[in-house]
């Protein structure tokens, strides 16, 4: 072989021998890296912030959606056919039992009858008329409809899993959001028998005050039907808590260390979680920065 052959053969293998060498040390270094990560870098302090648990009561609440509807609705219906002539009561007036709400023109050829009156056969609002003026009408057609808005009724439906904890008189509250920040109160004050086959859901009512009948029939709300109250309960915000699968854990400072600590939730709301056990009122748990740890990892308290 000449010469110049074998001084390129040479080059060539150191080359290769280069590559290989600096394959050989990356996967090393990432071997390192991906060991201490699991260790806990000892020599790494890691800012974080942290808090201790809060004891307080908490309500259960069971979060539905429902329509608000007037607590009895009538359809009302003229005595006599003919025209409707006038209405004496608009939309969202307020009527009396028996007060007249319409008239009917009742005139036949050849005879000449007064107007008929249409009366209201409840207290309530008229909520809306079916008719306009000049239609005909008889005994079996609705003209307008009258709901008692004080108290109202929220109807909503609640699951087959969840009707066995709602019982009548349980507290309820609701939002609307005619009504932005403004918290509605009543009670379940019925409870359907059956339930929808479609849905398997039963229909429960909860009765609630209508402070200047500010709730309509047919208005959406937004219900917390509460099922009991939590005394005590041990709370830390939601951002605390890692879940893997099933399991639940969040991370403690103990002499300055990470120290990984599964838990047990109870109940969730947006921004905090109820823990039943694991966690003591002493304790204090990293909320913000524990992504960056691991167990053993020294870390520094911080203020937000």
């Amino acid at each position: 072989m000449s010469f110049k052959k074998s001084l390129f053969v040479l080059i060539v293998l150191s080359i290769m021998g280069f590559v290989v060498f600096r394959v050989i040390e990356r996967a090393q270094n990432m071997k390192n890296t991906k060991k201490n990560r699991f260790k806990g870098d000892k020599s790494q302090v890691v800012p974080v912030e942290s808090a201790k648990p809060q004891i307080k009561n908490i309500d259960d609440v069971l979060s539905l959606t429902g329509d608000i509807k007037g607590l009895n609705v009538a359809s009302v219906l003229p005595k006599v056919p003919g025209k409707l002539m006038k209405k004496i009561k608009e939309v969202g007036e307020a009527v009396k039992k028996g007060e007249s709400i319409a008239l009917i023109d009742r005139d036949e050829p050849a005879l000449k009858f007064e107007p008929a009156d249409v009366t209201s056969p409840l207290d309530g609002i008229i909520t809306r008329y079916f008719l306009d003026l000049g239609q005909n009408v008889t005994p079996a057609t609705p003209i307008c409809e009258i709901a008692e808005l004080s108290p109202v009724k929220v109807v909503v439906y609640v699951t087959e899993k969840d009707l066995p904890r709602v019982k009548n008189g349980q507290n309820a509250r609701f939002t609307n959001d005619a009504y932005p920040g403004q918290v509605f109160t009543g009670k379940v004050s019925k409870i359907s028998e059956s339930l929808d086959l479609s849905t398997r859901s039963s229909e429960v009512e909860i009765f609630a005050d209508n402070p200047n009948n500010q709730l309509k029939p047919g208005m959406f709300a937004r219900v917390g039907i509460i099922l009991g109250i939590h005394t005590n309960a041990v709370v830390i915000p939601k951002k605390a808590v890692e879940q893997s699968m099933e399991n639940y854990f969040v991370y403690l400072i103990k002499n300055r260390k990470a120290v990984h600590k599964q838990v047990r939730p109870g109940l969730v709301f947006e921004d905090e979680i109820e823990i039943v056990s694991g966690l003591g009122p002493e304790d204090e748990v990293i909320t913000v920065g524990w992504h960056n740890v691991n167990e053993g990892s020294e870390v520094e308290t911080v203020q937000s």
